[in-house]
């Protein structure tokens, strides 16, 4: 039975018009697979988190705002699945009606159909990117702060001021007596300052210090001044702007989560980490890994590709279930790889790009055997 669509055989192998017909029946085959997969995933959180929902009265409007928020977090999370079975379907689609037979018959490489899907991949990966540097971690606090506020009951986190914080800083380490989000201010404020082999050289102490967008006012206090030769000079001040690395969002980002902080945030802690003397493997660990993730609609195009061509006959169903299989083993082994560089038993790049390099070849030797 001819495909409807195509009707002109000549047609049919003119590189442009192929290549339209592949992304056509590409996007539509991903995007209902996509819309399944969120589909399942948020009924799923649902069932589970539905009794806490119902005891905290969140309402009608409350739940869907909760899983409004959830929607591009599940997206996110999906997406290379559904990139991985879209591919399979549309290819297989395709072998079934023997025209992948066909194209090789007349002399084209098989693994051309897959130009298309690459490109849009590649938009995907992009899009993923953005996703998990930037969206995602704001997203997720919001889930974060909906979920403690409307269904644990706390108070918001803005309402909530830091207090008695001990904080070290760029070769200083501050005592606040209290933060204060709303006004962006340190009151009861203690900074001991060293130099580089950590002797003391100066002691700040205010009443107040407020932030004014580019430094610190300080308010009724006294700086001493630890001179080389044992001296110590005292000088009271009404009111004085000073300098500091340390910003208001330093503080603040104290209370929040790694999965919290967006890609350029989680990069400065991890640089102030460095700063002062901690461990931040941990940390390079989730950062790598949020790019890592981010190419894995390309990597699974080709595992796709190679997993349905291998065949002459596209058996759909089962390669849907060895896709789902792999999208497992690719989580398992991703999961295994960044517990593994998280404690030192693997480099940090090797640890976040295993995964995708491992599959990577997969596809590669899997497509360059389907193209014989």
């Amino acid at each position: 039975m001819k495909n409807p669509v195509l009707t002109n055989v000549s047609d049919y192998f003119q590189p442009r018009l192929l290549m339209l017909y592949v992304a056509r029946e590409f996007c539509r085959n991903f995007f209902l697979t996509l819309a399944a997969f969120v589909g399942i995933y948020l009924i799923i959180d649902f069932f589970e988190k539905i009794d806490r929902l119902h005891r905290a009265q969140l309402g009608f409007v409350g739940i869907l705002e909760y899983f409004g928020a959830k929607l591009p977090l599940a997206t996110g999370q999906v997406l290379p699945a559904s990139v991985l079975l879209a591919v399979i379907i549309t290819f297989g689609i395709l072998a079934r009606h023997n025209e992948t037979t066909a194209i090789k018959c007349a002399g084209l490489n098989i693994t051309i159909l897959l130009r298309p899907i690459l490109l849009l991949a590649s938009v995907l990966v992009l899009f993923l990117l953005s996703l998990n540097l930037f969206l995602t971690p704001w997203l997720t606090q919001r889930v974060n702060i909906i979920w403690e506020t409307k269904v644990d009951k706390k108070p918001a986190r803005e309402l909530i001021d830091l207090k008695w914080l001990w904080y070290k800083g760029d070769r200083a380490i501050f005592h606040i007596s209290e933060f204060r989000k709303d006004t962006k201010s340190m009151e009861n404020v203690k900074i001991y300052v060293f130099d580089q082999q950590f002797h003391l050289t100066q002691f700040i102490a205010a009443q107040r210090a407020q932030w004014t967008g580019q430094n610190w006012r300080f308010s009724d206090g006294m700086i001493q001044t630890f001179l080389p030769q044992g001296e110590i000079v005292s000088e009271a001040f009404v009111e004085r702007t000073m300098i500091l690395t340390e910003r208001p969002e330093d503080f603040v980002n104290l209370e929040r989560r790694v999965t919290e902080l967006n890609g350029y945030d989680l990069y400065r802690y991890i640089r102030r980490l460095e700063r002062d003397g901690y461990d931040s493997r941990p940390y390079w660990v989730e950062l790598h890994s949020r790019i890592a993730f981010a190419l894995t609609p390309i990597i699974v195009t080709l595992i796709g590709g190679g997993l349905i061509f291998w065949r002459e006959k596209g058996n759909i169903s089962l390669g849907i279930v060895s896709g789902i299989a792999l999208v497992f083993i690719y989580w398992l082994l991703s999961t295994f790889f960044l517990s593994l560089g998280q404690v030192r038993f693997m480099p940090v790049l090797l640890a976040a790009w295993l995964a995708n390099i491992i599959f990577g070849l997969g596809g590669f030797l899997a497509l360059s055997k389907a193209s014989r």
